[in-house]
């Protein structure tokens, strides 16, 4: 049984897509993916540990139908996937991974990104690689909150608070979104309210308090 989060990514792939998950850890996305009926799946990590791990979970699967590679990011990436996956790690991996190999996401048309923090780097690389994000979701999991983008190739104009918040939660403006972004709100009066702070991050979570209070105070009270 998959976890909330990966389960609403396994959500978002569909009939006819040939998959990759970069970072696979037990390869749990791809064998539910593969139990479902695809068998175009790519499944790769990074280290050697984690790989021989991942290869010990998948031995069940022909290759032909789960290709599992050591590999950093998508420098292996074979040309006949069109949907990358890159869940459990943080905004900034999530960008350099996608930023590293652009020639490796030519035949990509669809990416799915579940970074665990700072979505916003994912969200200001995507534009820059061609991407525009067609939709966004948040999940709770455990009382966490994790964000899913989900971008197709083609790239649009983005102002600055769109790749804070993400434009598409902007306009849906979900009830998770609003308490994600409550909670943030909450946890930065928590740290203004220490007198120690240094100004330079006073500064930096005073602007980030008035964007928040902006976009929550349209929706529940703060």
């Amino acid at each position: 049984m998959l976890s909330r989060r990966l389960q609403a990514i396994a959500d978002l792939v569909t009939t006819g897509e040939c998959v990759a998950d970069i970072g696979s850890d037990h390869g749990l996305l791809v064998s539910y993916l593969a139990s479902k009926g695809y068998t175009a799946l790519y499944a790769s990590e990074n280290k050697k540990g984690p790989y021989n791990r991942l290869k010990r979970e998948l031995t069940n699967y022909s290759s032909t139908i789960i290709e599992t590679d050591l590999a950093d990011g998508l420098e292996k990436l074979p040309p006949r996937i069109n949907t990358v996956v890159i869940a459990g790690m943080g905004g900034e991996l999530i960008a350099n991974i996608l930023s590293a190999h652009p020639r490796k996401l030519d035949n990509v048309t669809k990416l799915i990104l579940a970074p665990h923090s700072n979505a916003q780097a994912v969200r200001e690389v995507l534009n820059t690689l061609n991407y525009s994000i067609s939709y966004e979701e948040v999940v709770v999991e455990k009382e966490q909150f994790y964000e899913i983008i989900v971008a197709l190739q083609k790239a649009v104009p983005i102002k600055e608070v769109n790749t804070y918040f993400g434009s598409y939660h902007l306009r849906q403006r979900s009830a998770n979104f609003i308490k994600m972004w409550t909670s943030v709100y909450h946890q930065n009066t928590r740290i203004l309210s220490n007198k120690k702070i240094p100004p330079s991050r006073k500064a930096e979570l005073v602007k980030e308090q008035a964007l928040i209070l902006n976009v929550i105070s349209e929706g529940e009270k703060v």
